[in-house]
């Protein structure tokens, strides 16, 4: 796969144009690298909490005195939207959240100071979890820990101890349907949201970029490949191409983020794990299909829009369909909305796994807070926006603007702001495989697309007149 990626970039970078493009990027990824550099320089200077708990500590080893945070008169001063702000999920979901992670929590020394502990006393679970939250909504470790009196290095630390809580919570494993009846439950969610009763979509399938730094020499030996396959031609950033299923809801039936960005969609699905099991005979339920955009290829299990037509019932199965594929791009727009870190590069100190884990544990809590009716989000917190933005991320209008607070996916408005254009359609393109390998069911006449076709050429299905009510207003 190395010397394919490789080849490809090589192509791909060639050309006046090119260059200054690249230049753009480069000079932007600069200024993020000394963002996240400078936000983490405090690592080898401040004492390191972990290293406080071992026992035997340094003979005459300093430490610095600190305060920790009282969280229950922190959390109740806050009212319900501040909380929402900063926490990105309401107070009752944070505080079950706790619960459901809290046995998987290391202890920090809890209940009693012994010889060798924490100096300033023990860090609770309570401000772990906060911890790790206000760093996945965006904010800045140097603040967070000034809040919460830790030291800045432990913020990173604390992150990975919530994350493999997370991970080892079974109330928020993620899961693909196996069952046919879940499945048909699935396909009933998308066709209530159908204009036209289309009944056998099992889910909507799609890729986003997931923004990283350029991986260091240590994660190249790790992954046996280069840097550069990881960098994203269409994007010109660094990162990895993480695919996903979502419900009618938007909440991940399936998540998968082991592909370098350079990738295509195309290849990613075809090697992974899913595609695998759904072509297993007997595993889904007989007429259900995946619906994914172009950047897929129709089969018995997957149904893509028809290429290159304007009108006629093609257009208008076209335009059903992406009512329902639609539901993928607004779950990973919740999904970067709700968690700023994931709205700019990934710290570059963070290995590649770690961001693969990182970001599968966000999609986990994405599925946690639908769950918890915490559907809308709320606007962020200023100082996370500077936050991110300084570090050469995204600055999103309708959320980072007071004019629209509350937030949910403007999945009805054509041309709509809330698409992340700079992380979506990265993986459409076919520079690692072949226009054949995706002809295999060219003349397959039982595939679900063509079936649909039929179906509206009978029902006299046409694509309705759509008003772009925000646009029209914006004319005004």
């Amino acid at each position: 796969m190395s010397d394919m990626y490789n080849n490809s970039f090589e192509d791909n970078l060639v050309g006046e144009h090119e260059h200054e493009r690249r230049r753009a990027s480069l000079l932007s990824q600069i200024a993020s690298a000394i963002g996240s550099i400078a936000a983490f320089t405090a690592f080898d200077h401040d004492d390191d909490e972990h290293q406080s708990a071992r026992p035997g500590r340094m003979l005459g080893s300093k430490h610095k005195k600190r305060k920790r945070k009282d969280m229950d008169e922190y959390i109740s001063s806050m009212d319900d939207k501040l909380f929402q702000r900063h926490y990105r999920m309401s107070k009752a979901a944070f505080f079950k959240l706790l619960d459901i992670i809290g046995d998987h929590l290391p202890n920090t020394g809890e209940g009693k100071q012994t010889r060798g502990g924490p100096p300033n006393g023990p860090v609770t679970k309570e401000a772990r979890l906060s911890m790790a939250l206000r760093y996945c909504a965006g904010g800045d470790p140097l603040d967070i820990s000034s809040v919460h009196g830790v030291a800045t290095n432990y913020i990173l630390d604390n992150l990975w101890d919530v994350v493999d809580a997370i991970h080892k919570s079974p109330e928020l494993k993620i899961d693909f349907p196996e069952t046919h009846e879940e499945q048909i439950q699935i396909s009933e969610g998308f066709r209530r949201k159908s204009a036209v009763d289309i009944n056998n979509c099992v889910g909507a399938i799609d890729g986003i970029l997931i923004w990283m730094h350029r991986p260091t020499l240590s994660d190249v030996k790790v992954l046996k490949f280069g840097a550069l396959n990881f960098f994203c031609g269409r994007k010109l950033k660094y990162g990895l191409n993480m695919m996903a299923v979502c419900d009618s809801r938007g909440r991940f039936t399936w998540v998968e983020a082991r592909f370098p960005g350079a990738a295509s969609d195309y290849y990613a699905y075809d090697d992974s794990h899913l595609r695998k099991k759904i072509e297993e005979e007997g595993f889904l339920r007989p007429g259900l299909c995946l619906f994914g955009d172009n950047a897929y290829v129709n089969s018995p299990v997957m149904a893509t829009p028809w290429r290159n037509v304007s009108k006629g019932p093609k257009d208008a199965f076209n335009f059903f369909h992406s009512q329902l594929r639609i539901n993928i791009e607004c779950a990973f727009g919740m999904l970067v909305h709700r968690w700023g870190v994931l709205r700019k590069p990934i710290a570059c100190n963070i290995t590649v796994k770690r961001t693969a884990s990182l970001v599968y544990a966000l999609c986990k809590l994405h599925n946690y807070c639908i769950a918890q009716s915490d559907i809308g989000i709320e606007q962020p917190l200023d100082k996370d926006v500077l936050n991110i933005t300084t570090d050469g991320g995204l600055f999103l209008p309708r959320i980072d603007k007071s004019g629209d607070a509350y937030w949910q996916y403007d999945m009805d408005i054509v041309g709509s702001r809330d698409r992340l254009g700079d992380l979506l359609d990265g993986g459409q393109h076919m520079d690692d495989h072949s226009r054949e390998s995706r002809r295999k069911y060219r003349f397959d006449t039982g595939l679900p697309y063509k079936r649909m076709l039929d179906s509206f050429v009978k029902k006299h299905y046409h694509r309705p007149e759509i008003k772009n009510i925000r646009s029209r207003k914006a004319s005004r």
